[in-house]
């Protein structure tokens, strides 16, 4: 695991000075790298080269930090080359099953000089191009640079496990850093054009190549969700490479902004027929078979991930994602794992009994990690820190991140994707009861909103009600107003946000109202199975893991989102994981496959959720901390808020905090202390 970073950027011919291009684009790698050194302790590099002919030259420096997992000698080292097509690659990721490609590859192109993944890579795309991206099967982002087209490809695995910036720069007129000026050498200002790619926001900022100014789209996303909705960013011109997509920037793209993109996910990621998908199960034709293939292509899932020369570890919340991954293990492993959980001294929030129970069953070495009000606020300022992009949630994964960290592990593997998947979350029943309404109902509650949403608007529920009753009702209306943290409404009262941006954050996406798109009319389960994978899990899920977790210098494994288990798990008819004649189950399928691993109790209890106990800690000691943020006018503007419009949120919130809902005056706050964190304002 790693960080990669870059810049490519055109010299014209008349101004070209060489060796002042060169140092001046390793320098600004450098400062990408050092904003990058706790994502890959263990090594770093950077590589440059340029391309000439008589009009321009073509200047590429390519940047890495390394976390050693796999071969961890110095043979790993990166960025590497390909000196027989001088391609070069920065890689950041796990390929599970880069031992089969290896062996596929053999030694077509002679002697392997590494046991490492990010080899295989790299002659990978040698032998397939862009096909080969469709093989690898695990989490990654990459760069390379191909010398045949001279062009940087840039790609991200197809669900978003690993994240992946870049930002057009024009150095001559574009925005700048006010810091920027001691780092960049006047001699070459007249050089207009830059490419520059991360994996953090954070190494952009570094580059002291672009301004620390917000986004207004991104603002609005983020006040809408609670994260920011790729491609977007919180930051002006920085976007995110998709999951699945493959971006290719040459010299003329660089020049114009334009850039080649094209999706590989589709084939892996959204195939109703998982016959088709590479080494995919058949459909099974009953509830029994689809029960029995599905234990298999865990267990099998399971033991890719846990390929390593490292210490590995589970984050072990008490839930049923986290457990069922600790049960496969024990089908797949001899070694005793290590597992982690965070525990409260609340009751209605802690699941220590259950992690316990898991833990002792499966004969585990365990760690609690106690956390009360105190330690997290002594923690805060360093967990806010470490967030790359402002969210409402990650703090948790901050936290339990660290505690593996030092107990000596490199890799934890994680249950996330398990809810997504297997219909954990409300807006799966909520689907399915709009679904099965009749139609004269739907236009009663239509025609009811309009009164409804004036006459009950003090609760936040009840607000989402009427909204939902207002929509047609559909899996994306469902999903929207589901996730939705702040209204359109009550984005423009809080925020400088324009009526008409946050508006628009409300309609589906394109993916869901083109026919010929990737979702192809999937019953109601699967079609909310897609937008939580793509949306919720994608954005705010996947995004915080990887950044809270990587400032501890930590990799997580995510084994149920895997291509394969993913495929198949969508090729499964909705009802099989929602609706049984004799049982209420939550996560039914995913209950069902791990029936002779967990206690019977275990499975039927009630969905709780890995949160932590904000509600009455924010009307505790953390009150006065956000009191005092809240109350600072000029704070709330650099960050794009409201005075009056965050008061009458935290207001509502103290007299009747279940009314609001802790997440949203959290929210607020954490998007405040990132602006002031980051030196970032509106």
């Amino acid at each position: 695991m790693c960080s990669i970073s870059g810049i490519l950027r055109i010299s014209k011919f008349e101004i070209r000075n060489s060796t002042l291009e060169d140092n001046t684009l390793a320098g600004t790698v450098e400062r990408m790298n050092d904003a990058l050194r706790h994502r890959g302790p263990d090594d770093s590099g950077i590589s440059q080269f340029a391309i000439r002919n008589s009009q321009f030259e073509i200047h590429c420096c390519l940047g890495n930090t390394r976390l050693a997992i796999i071969d961890t000698s110095t043979a790993g080292h990166q960025p590497m080359l390909d000196p027989q097509t001088g391609n070069w690659i920065t890689y950041n990721g796990e390929t599970y099953n880069y031992r089969d490609l290896r062996e596929e590859i053999g030694g077509e192109f002679g002697p392997w000089r590494s046991n490492t993944d990010t080899e295989v890579v790299l002659r990978a795309y040698r032998k397939w191009g862009d096909d080969a991206f469709k093989k690898l099967r695990g989490m990654f982002a990459l760069a390379i640079w191909d010398a045949q087209r001279q062009e940087l490809v840039l790609t991200r695995d197809p669900f978003g496990i690993k994240p992946l910036y870049y930002c057009h720069v024009n150095t001559a007129v574009g925005p700048q850093d006010p810091d920027a000026d001691k780092f960049r050498n006047p001699a070459i200002s007249q050089s207009p054009n830059s490419f520059l790619f991360a994996s953090e926001i954070r190494a952009l900022l570094a580059s002291g190549l672009i301004s620390r100014k917000l986004s207004d789209d991104g603002m609005a996303s983020y006040l809408a969700y609670g994260s920011v909705q790729a491609p977007l960013t919180i930051i002006e011109g920085v976007r995110s490479v998709m999951p699945g997509q493959v971006l290719r920037v040459s010299a003329k793209d660089v020049s114009s902004s334009e850039f080649k993109v094209s999706s590989w996910d589709v084939e892996c990621m959204h195939r109703r027929d998982a016959e088709s998908s590479e080494g995919a199960q058949r459909i099974p034709q009953s509830r029994t078979e689809a029960v029995r293939q599905l234990r298999s292509i865990l267990e099998e899932s399971v033991r890719m991930h846990l390929v390593s020369d490292v210490p590995l570890g589970v984050f072990l919340s008490g839930g049923m994602d986290s457990s069922a991954v600790v049960a496969l293990m024990s089908q797949v492993s001899r070694e005793k794992p290590k597992t982690f959980s965070v525990v409260f001294n609340e009751e209605e929030f802690t699941e220590a009994r259950h992690s316990r129970l898991v833990a002792e069953k499966f004969q585990t070495d365990h760690c609690e990690v106690h956390l009360g009000e105190e330690q997290l606020l002594e923690m805060l300022p360093k967990a806010i820190s470490a967030l790359d992009q402002p969210t409402m949630d990650g703090i948790n994964t901050y936290v339990v991140s660290k505690a593996v960290k030092e107990a000596g592990v490199t890799v934890a593997l994680s249950g996330l994707g398990g809810d997504e998947l297997f219909a954990g979350y409300p807006s799966f029943r909520r689907a399915l009861r709009v679904q099965g309404m009749s139609n004269t109902t739907k236009r009663a509650l239509r025609a009811a909103s309009g009164v409804g949403k004036i006459a009950l608007n003090s609760s936040v529920q009840r607000q989402k009600f009427w909204q939902l009753a207002a929509s047609d009702g559909q899996p994306w209306d469902v999903y929207n107003v589901t996730r939705q943290l702040f209204s359109p409404d009550d984005i423009c009262k809080i925020s400088d946000s324009q009526v008409q941006t946050a508006t628009t954050l409300s309609r589906p996406p394109q993916e869901l109202s083109n026919p010929q798109s990737a979702i192809r009319n999937l019953d109601s389960v699967n079609d909310i199975s897609q937008l939580e994978l793509q949306g919720y899990m994608a954005n705010t899920l996947l995004r915080d893991a990887d950044s809270t977790s990587m400032a501890h210098s930590l990799e997580v494994r995510v084994p149920f989102i895997d291509a394969k288990v993913v495929s198949y798990v969508l090729s499964l008819r909705g009802e099989w994981k929602l609706k049984l004649e004799n049982g209420k189950r939550p996560k039914q399928l995913l209950a069902d496959a791990l029936d002779d691993l967990l206690p019977k109790d275990f499975l039927v209890r009630p969905k709780m959720g890995f949160t932590l106990p904000f509600e009455k800690w924010m009307q505790s000691l953390l009150r006065y901390e956000i009191s005092s943020v809240f109350a600072d006018e000029a704070q709330l503007d650099t960050a794009g808020l409201k005075h009056d419009g965050v008061g009458k949120v935290w207001r509502r919130f103290l007299n009747a905090p279940q009314t609001v809902g802790w997440s949203r005056p959290w929210a607020l706050y954490v998007l405040t202390r990132w602006c002031q964190s980051n030196g970032v304002s509106a």
